[in-house]
């Protein structure tokens, strides 16, 4: 396949994806008018959104926002050096790499990883360079940001800081609440190899 070809059909898929973000964004939204008695210790990535037009709703006062949505601290920890956080579904996993092992710990469930090669090479660079990544950091691979909203919805309830995700997701950001901006940096990567740079160079 041409990289036009390619280039073609990533964009497709992209556009697939928005859709997909906003119908989901709608639904979380019917569901909290709904359930407006219920339970109020999750907050929906989605809930600043209006139902008909995914506009924005009145933004959380300063100073409201770091308690809105925290409701973890799964990822609101230290990293330590050859250590990677990363979000597969919705389970929270962490890759070590100690004397030249690699384990991987399920943090939220019993669901075992199926693609880390990023986080792995992450890792192995953490430990060459005796350098951790800054605390509250998450890696997502171009695989692990199939479903961003729902993602970002752990991220941000299991206190993330920081994401870094491949350029190509950027585009699924576009429509998001500005306070999910606040409450999380966002980096962005062109390939494997860009991502080790700005993490450890």
């Amino acid at each position: 396949m041409s990289e036009l070809s390619q280039l073609i059909q990533i964009n497709k898929n992209i556009e697939k994806q928005n859709e997909e973000i906003i119908r989901l964004l709608k639904v979380i939204a019917c569901e909290k008018q709904e359930g407006e008695n219920s339970d109020k210790s999750v907050i929906d990535l989605g809930e600043l959104y209006l139902e008909d037009d995914a506009s924005f709703e009145a933004e959380p006062k300063e100073g409201e926002i770091e308690n809105l949505w925290r409701v973890g601290s799964l990822l609101d920890n230290s990293i330590d050096v050859g250590e990677v956080y990363f979000i597969e579904g919705t389970d929270i996993f962490r890759l070590s790499v100690k004397n030249n092992e690699t384990s991987i710990d399920n943090l939220t469930g019993d669901g075992q990883a199926n693609i880390f090669a990023l986080e792995e090479t992450i890792a192995n660079e953490s430990v060459k360079n005796n350098k951790s990544l800054e605390d509250g950091t998450v890696i997502l691979s171009s695989e692990h940001s199939q479903n961003l909203p729902e993602t970002l919805k752990i991220c941000v309830e299991q206190g993330a800081k920081k994401v870094y995700m491949h350029l190509f997701a950027s585009s699924q950001l576009v429509g998001a609440p500005q306070s999910l901006m606040e409450l999380i940096k966002f980096d962005f990567y062109k390939n494997n190899e860009h991502l080790v740079e700005k993490l450890f160079k």
